[in-house]
């Protein structure tokens, strides 16, 4: 079953009976943060590109990416709307707006219509469907209010190993010179490591460089 959680300001637009034709089952709230839950701590905003530059106009925008941003570890933004430059909002600022929005972290979906917006929900909800939410690398995570420490950056380059699981690790040994000395089984034990990223910690330590081009 893929359910897709609406807001109920969301029926006037007509999304929500489109899902429905699409085959998800969509259950209708009064939803404090975005307009759509479409899986594990992802929410999108949907704006029509008249509702986006109302909403800049009148100052409600940012306080709305806060709460999305602060939601969900994967928000979007859903733009819906031939033009992003049909408003009273200049094209130089809407461009900016786009720009900061992604600086974020908070991902931009345009879309030309209500269907089409409905069929990218439903990609995004068998996307996230499984629960699970794939790690990105420390480059495409979104800026967190801490300080990523050196260590942690480190241990983060690490395929599918996150900033997240990354303290998890140094938390258990303190150092990356202990976590260098651990074995592949004592990070698997440890709470989201397993044999995957345990295995990617272990090769990103111990094996040998090779310089670009080398033979």
């Amino acid at each position: 079953m893929l359910l897709i959680v609406a807001d109920v300001h969301e029926r006037a637009s007509g999304v929500p009976q489109l899902l429905r034709e699409l085959g998800a089952t969509v259950e209708m709230r009064t939803l404090t943060r975005g307009d759509y839950v479409v899986g594990l701590e992802t929410i999108v905003e949907r704006k029509s590109v008249g509702d986006l530059h109302a909403t800049i106009d009148a100052g409600r925008f940012w306080p709305q990416m806060k709460k999305i941003r602060a939601a969900g570890r994967c928000p979007y933004l859903l733009i819906e709307g031939p033009s992003l430059y049909r408003g009273c909002v200049l094209a130089s600022g809407v461009r900016s707006l786009c720009l900061a929005v992604s600086d974020l972290g908070i991902t931009i979906i345009r879309t030309e219509d209500a269907q089409d917006t409905a069929r990218w929900l439903i990609a995004l909800a068998i996307r996230r469907q499984d629960g699970a939410i794939r790690d990105r690398p420390i480059y495409a995570q979104r800026p967190q209010s801490a300080d990523i420490s050196p260590n942690e950056a480190a241990l983060a380059c690490a395929p599918g190993v996150s900033v997240e699981t990354a303290r998890t690790v140094l938390s258990r040994f303190g150092s990356l010179r202990q976590v260098s000395e651990a074995s592949p089984d004592d990070l698997q034990a440890l709470p989201g490591v397993g044999i995957r990223r345990a295995t990617a910690i272990t090769a990103l330590i111990h094996d040998p460089w090779h310089a670009p081009n080398a033979h």
